[in-house]
């Protein structure tokens, strides 16, 4: 059987899940072609409520960059705003191993992450983050991100600062793409809940029945519960965001369901 499946990830992110993808596909004997589409196109933002070069003199316990793009556009506005400055020396630490890696290679210390569940619940239960009262830190993240670690830290009596490096902007999607997806599409993959809710808001009304038709593979079960009731039918929850967790997920479904 081939599988058409609609990853919703910007294009540069997407390789190592298609390629985890085909190679699970291999193994079952059955094949994955896959769509890549990012609803958010990314661009830089400059923080109006902080001075970068203030952050990058100022002494932090710890440390957290949200994503990929949080240590991406924060080493390009160091580089390029304050190339004197060297990288704060804290306690780094980060979700998942995807977005630590990044991190390390911007901040050349070691980084911390959760070992197998990697979202905002399983990092606030590692226990460096468990006594920081008193303590300084740093989170630096997208324009208006979440706020669930900033709060539970702040309960826990720590200094949250935010820093904000990034803008999401909503990418349009013309019809002809959607006419494309109904026709061909089986599953959608996400593992963003800008990304859904993006993609849930573009389609138009003739297009749930094509959802609910579909199954989906998500990363945690916050997204499932963003997605309309009718949709939640063939759903699959991956252990993380990272593309192993994924393509483990699918995997899994397409076993359950004999697809």
């Amino acid at each position: 059987m081939m599988h058409q499946l609609l990853l919703l990830r910007p294009e540069d992110q997407a390789g190592s899940l298609v390629a985890m993808l085909q190679q699970r596909a291999a193994a079952a004997g059955v094949q994955a072609d896959c769509l890549v589409h990012s609803m958010v196109s990314i661009g830089c933002y400059d923080d109006p409520n902080h001075s970068l070069r203030n952050i990058l003199s100022q002494t932090w316990h710890g440390g957290l960059m949200v994503s990929v793009n949080a240590a991406n556009y924060f080493a390009q506005q160091a580089q390029a705003w304050a190339p004197e400055y060297a990288m704060p020396i804290a306690r780094w630490f980060a979700v998942g191993p995807t977005s630590a890696q990044a991190i390390a290679r911007v901040v050349q210390r070691p980084v911390t992450c959760p070992w197998r569940i990697h979202n905002s619940d399983a990092l606030l239960q590692l226990p460096e983050l468990q006594q920081v009262a008193g303590q300084q830190w740093l989170l630096v993240r997208g324009r208006g991100g979440r706020e669930l670690v900033a709060d539970t830290l702040r309960a826990r009596g720590a200094q949250v600062t935010y820093l904000e490096v990034y803008q999401r902007v909503p990418s349009k999607v013309d019809l002809s793409t959607i006419e494309q997806w109904q026709q061909q599409v089986h599953g959608i993959v996400v593992s963003s809940a800008e990304q859904l809710g993006y993609f849930l808001a573009a389609l138009p009304q003739h297009a749930l029945h094509w959802l609910s038709q579909c199954y989906w593979v998500l990363a945690s079960e916050r997204l499932a519960k963003l997605l309309p009731v009718a949709m939640r039918q063939r759903v699959v929850i991956a252990d993380s965001a990272t593309p192993f967790a994924l393509a483990d997920a699918w995997q899994r479904l397409i076993k359950k369901e004999d697809l």
